[in-house]
């Protein structure tokens, strides 16, 4: 139903994914066109009519007083809010550019240590360089890392980057903001014995298989949990990485969605599978078949083309992932490292049996080649000098003969 508020303003209930929303229709005050916003009622489809009435009031008051109030004059810095400037720029451009756990983790900042330090009142034309620095101060003295502190100033240097465009501002104040020096960061990783060590005593763990996923196959953790029994080719012994997991927040609930999405396009890779790994994926689908059958009707339907599932077929969450890997470690005597850890271990093991680096770049699927050089720089570096050992050697004794 179509109810409207102004003569710029009209809104509608609407239904998605089996919720209720209030689609918002409103005039551009800069572009003179209608635009719209999804407000979510936090209510499903069938709730009673006086309760959808009720939401849908408070969620036009809302609109009114924290959107409309600045429409009017929204292109005069000295009258627009950093806050609301910030998450009208996400809600109505950047949604559209990245994925939607980018989006919620650039929320999250924004109405996080962003909403905390700046306030709401603070316009963009109070944003000098000197305050930018205060709050870069104020993030580490909260114990944030440069390179965290690195993310919200490519943040703001984005959204005043906008700004400009739209001629709210005449200058980007983030130039004359320092960008935050990130040290360069050396992965971790074990060796081989440690491998073998952790391979053996995680078999009956319930992340044994994305393990195996990132030490043999170097996958990232989103892209081990993505893997499809689809996008295995036993036959012809091939896998195929095209989706991964990604935890979200939607309607102020964390949920766990399977996504088409890959952080780049080389990042959608397919390699050869060795034996072992069949093997061990072989094995696994076999349990996978025997818990369906054991549980029957309490066993999820849902993820059942998916490999990484718990023994009642639930996909295994992300941060369940990264907060148990430690334990697991720490609970079987062995070094601590993060989990994508197991990541750079493996493009350790290929670069000290002097595998290219051009093939590990498409093994683990990176963009270009300066991102795996400028990573594991420090372990080809060691190969080479093994290399010029071996080859020294080679020299010294052929010298020896002829003499």
């Amino acid at each position: 139903m179509a109810n409207t508020y102004t003569k710029d303003i009209a809104g509608s209930i609407q239904e998605k994914r089996g919720k209720l929303y209030l689609v918002i229709s409103y005039k551009d005050s800069v572009t003179q066109k209608r635009k719209t916003k999804w407000m979510g009622l936090g209510l499903p489809v069938g709730a009673p009519k006086s309760v959808i009435s009720k939401a849908e009031r408070e969620a036009k008051n809302k609109f009114e007083s924290e959107y409309r109030r600045f429409l009017e004059g929204y292109d005069d810095p000295k009258k627009y809010p950093l806050l609301y400037f910030l998450n009208d720029w996400l809600d109505k451009v950047h949604i559209h550019r990245i994925q939607e756990s980018t989006y919620n983790g650039y929320k999250g900042r924004v109405n996080g240590k962003m909403k905390k330090y700046f306030g709401e009142k603070l316009t963009l034309a109070d944003c000098k360089p000197r305050l930018i620095y205060g709050f870069y101060e104020y993030l580490r003295e909260d114990g944030d890392s440069e390179q965290t502190i690195l993310h919200y100033h490519n943040l703001l240097h984005t959204a005043f980057e906008y700004a400009i465009r739209r001629e709210i501002l005449e200058y980007n104040p983030m130039d004359r903001v320092e960008r935050p020096q990130v040290k360069k960061f050396i992965g971790d990783f074990y060796s081989v014995d440690e491998v073998k060590e952790l391979l053996e005593k995680a078999k009956e763990d319930p992340i044994y298989i994305p393990i195996v996923l990132a030490v043999y196959c170097g996958l990232r953790r989103s892209e081990a949990l993505g893997l499809s029994w689809s996008n295995i080719d036993f036959e012809n012994d091939k896998i195929f990485i095209g989706q991964k997991v990604l935890e979200v927040v939607r309607d102020g609930k964390m949920e766990q969605i399977v996504s088409d999405e890959m952080k780049t396009e080389s990042s959608r890779r397919s390699f050869k599978m060795i034996p072992e790994v069949k093997e061990i994926l072989l094995e696994h689908k076999q349990k996978q078949e025997l818990y369906q059958k054991q549980f029957r009707k309490a066993y999820s339907k849902k993820y059942l083309d998916m490999v990484c599932v718990n023994p009642m077929g639930e996909l295994i969450k992300p941060s369940y992932v990264t907060s148990h890997f430690p334990v697991l470690l720490e609970r079987n005597g062995l070094r601590p490292i993060r989990f994508h850890d197991l990541r750079h271990t493996c493009a350790s093991l290929l670069v000290s049996l002097d595998v290219n680096m051009k093939v590990i770049q498409r093994y683990l699927g990176h963009s270009n080649m300066s991102t795996t050089a400028d990573i594991y720089s420090h372990l080809d570096a060691n190969a080479t000098g093994e290399a010029g050992m071996k080859l020294g050697k080679l020299l010294a004794d052929g010298e020896s003969e002829v003499s």
